[in-house]
């Protein structure tokens, strides 16, 4: 749309695009917990298996990098609108980017991110212990140990009653029996753990921000800490994660031959290949080429050219590259 300079003068104003790079790093928190008999777990259940003290644990699970096009402040022209010029037919995308000449905007859809929310444990061990007065009125946690070992002995047995058919009465149905062992199956899964403890685990997805204006050589982009997962990259807890942006050197190409020596209409942009690596110093986690434009060349249409009546250009929006001419 035509912007204002000064009184009595306007300009059609666009930007060429610049690549932000998105990391989204996904993170899995293991936290274990003891349970309130594992004193017990070998007398009652006979294993040595067990979680003996609270432990919290973070370790890297996944990494991807999103590039994402953004005006260029420093790749901003404006365009007098002149009637006999067909370059006062442009179109941008919402965010000023130059899509081309006698073409539609772009329509830019931002999909929605859903947070997961995790599930919150509302079990309490007082609500899982089915017991009779006999072990409730004991008043000692080893009574009370012997009472839910025996609990889950009786879960076994009918689990295995039911399996072999060896009762009176069945289940009327394939779902009627197939809910009966999912009952059985989790309450002997949560008392149990009453024993051997517990184990939850737990995805954490964050999402960092990068916008490329040179290359970089192992800096470092984050760090990742046993205890509280991802932190700082001055946070000297975590093992630090480096990343690494190389713009690959291709073939050069200066102004259009066209051009020279005339007046530029719009300029467009010959991407640089870039290669970006994530990795822990060691190992590369990450590593994958884009096309980005900051790093590329410039390139300009001779303005002679858009005197042609119902001419079309499109241009790439991610990457500012001239798609074709019409």
């Amino acid at each position: 749309m035509p912007v204002s300079l000064n009184e009595g003068e306007s300009a059609l104003v666009y930007a060429l695009p610049k690549t932000e790079l998105c990391i989204v790093v996904e993170t899995e928190k293991t936290t274990q917990s003891p349970g309130m008999f594992y004193r017990y777990s070998e007398r009652y259940l006979a294993t040595k298996k067990v979680i003996t003290e609270g432990k919290v644990t973070c370790q890297l699970k996944s990494i991807q990098v999103i590039p994402r096009a953004i005006p260029d402040p420093a790749r901003t022209f404006s365009i007098a609108p002149t009637s006999n010029l067909q370059s006062s037919h442009l179109s941008v995308n919402s965010n000023g980017i130059l899509c081309g000449i006698n073409v539609p905007a772009e329509m830019e859809t931002i999909p929605s991110k859903a947070t997961p929310v995790p599930l919150k444990d509302n079990s309490k061990p007082d609500a899982l212990l089915p017991l009779g007065e006999e072990y409730m009125m004991a008043g000692s946690e080893a009574k009370l140990a012997e009472g839910v070992a025996k609990q889950i002995y009786r879960i076994r047995e009918s689990r295995l009653s039911l399996l072999t058919a060896d009762q009176d009465k069945l289940p009327a149905d394939g779902d009627s029996f197939r809910s009966m062992l999912e009952g059985m199956n989790k309450l002997e899964s949560e008392l149990t753990e009453l024993f051997v403890g517990k184990t939850t685990k737990e995805t954490q997805t964050q999402t960092l921000y990068l916008t490329p204006t040179g290359a970089v050589a192992n800096d470092v982009l984050f760090r990742l800490s046993a205890l509280k997962g991802l932190v700082n990259a001055d946070d000297l807890s975590g093992t630090p994660y480096y990343i690494g942006i190389k713009p690959i050197d291709g073939r050069k190409t200066g102004a259009d031959t066209k051009a020279k020596g005339e007046k530029a209409g719009i300029y467009y942009i010959l991407p640089a290949s870039t290669q970006v690596t994530v990795g822990d110093g060691v190992n590369t986690v990450y590593s994958e080429q884009f096309f980005m434009p900051q790093f590329g060349t410039l390139v300009p249409l001779a303005e002679s050219l858009f005197k042609q009546p119902h001419i079309k250009v499109q241009v790439d929006t991610q990457t500012g590259r001239l798609l074709k001419i019409e």
